[in-house]
């Protein structure tokens, strides 16, 4: 059964697709459309002298070089020592990043409505690298991690390197801006930089708590995340298109980088899709949409290769 996201992800149907795999006895989940491959064979693994304590090492994909992140390690885990060990790649931020894992399980199919979203669950208490909970039963739950935040701490120069210049001469004070985004960190670089060139910021951590801030009062523009519980980003989108307010600029601000997401996107009406952390065409497309330009998405010819999860079973 083919899992890519060409063959599950209906646009703006909220759809979800989950692997869900193992590591130190836990169960975990991943997006689908986050993970490039599975490798099942380790023997090239290269490991790295005095890197940090998760990263176990590199692998070859073909003429490229992926680092691996021992999950168990950095979760402060251990690791299954019965189970013959995996690296999911994965495929975010425009980087490839390998995740070490004990097993992979299977992949379940919710709805983003399905997910529980993890701040409201916990409040108070620490839970930096869990963004989400799905239930594949009642009696079981599959913990989803903020990948973002993980990559982000283990490679503190993609957080500071994002500082960007704005050079142009548009006067956003006064403007609002409607921010979607449920990785905390990502949202708080976000909200910082927005704020910094005069926008009115106001965020939501999914896509159900932006909708209602739209509902309540008008904005210049709205920039959301895809992956969000409760509202996903496309559907947040069509609803706006569907809205009193449809010509309000919607930019899709996602780690997913393919052809197929930035082609649902662009189907949906919104006015621009950029690849986190690309913040100089974010706050780029930003300025053109409020100065009432239109943006002409590049020309994209080929959809991403099949996946090759396509053999894993799917509920």
């Amino acid at each position: 059964m083919k899992t890519d996201a060409e063959s599950y992800l209906k646009t703006g149907s909220n759809e979800l697709r989950v692997l869900e795999y193992r590591t130190g006895k836990q169960s975990f989940g991943v997006n689908i459309l986050k993970v490039n491959k599975i490798v099942n064979d380790l023997t090239d693994l290269i490991r790295v002298p005095e890197a940090h304590h998760a990263v176990c090492g590199v692998i070859r994909d073909m003429n490229r070089l992926v680092p691996v992140i021992d999950m168990a390690r950095f979760l402060g885990l251990e690791h299954d020592e019965s189970e013959k060990q995996k690296v999911i790649v994965t495929e975010f931020f425009g980087l490839l990043t390998g995740f070490l894992i004990d097993r992979v399980d299977w992949i379940h199919h919710f709805q983003w409505q399905d997910v529980i979203d993890a701040e409201k669950v916990f409040s108070n208490i620490d839970h930096r690298y869990v963004i989400g909970i799905v239930k594949p039963t009642e009696e079981r739950m599959v913990l989803l991690l903020d990948y973002e935040t993980i990559l982000l701490d283990l490679c503190p120069h993609l957080r500071s390197g994002q500082s960007f210049q704005y050079s142009g001469d548009t006067d956003f004070s006064g403007k609002r801006v409607l921010v979607a985004e449920d990785s905390p960190a990502v949202r708080s670089m976000l909200v910082n930089e927005m704020s910094d060139l005069g926008f009115e910021v106001v965020d939501a951590c999914d896509g159900t708590e932006a909708w209602a801030a739209f509902e309540k009062k008008p904005f210049d523009l709205v920039i959301s995340d895809v992956e969000m519980p409760q509202m996903d980003g496309l559907a947040l989108t069509m609803r706006i298109r569907q809205s009193e307010r449809p010509d309000t600029p919607v930019i899709v601000y996602s780690s997913i980088g393919d052809v197929g997401m930035k082609a649902r996107a662009k189907f949906l009406k919104a006015d621009a899709h950029v690849t986190k952390l690309n913040l100089d065409k974010l706050i780029t497309a930003a300025d053109k949409l409020i100065r009432g330009e239109k943006i002409e998405p590049a020309e994209e010819t080929e959809e991403a290769p099949a996946s090759e999860l396509e053999t894993i079973p799917v509920d």
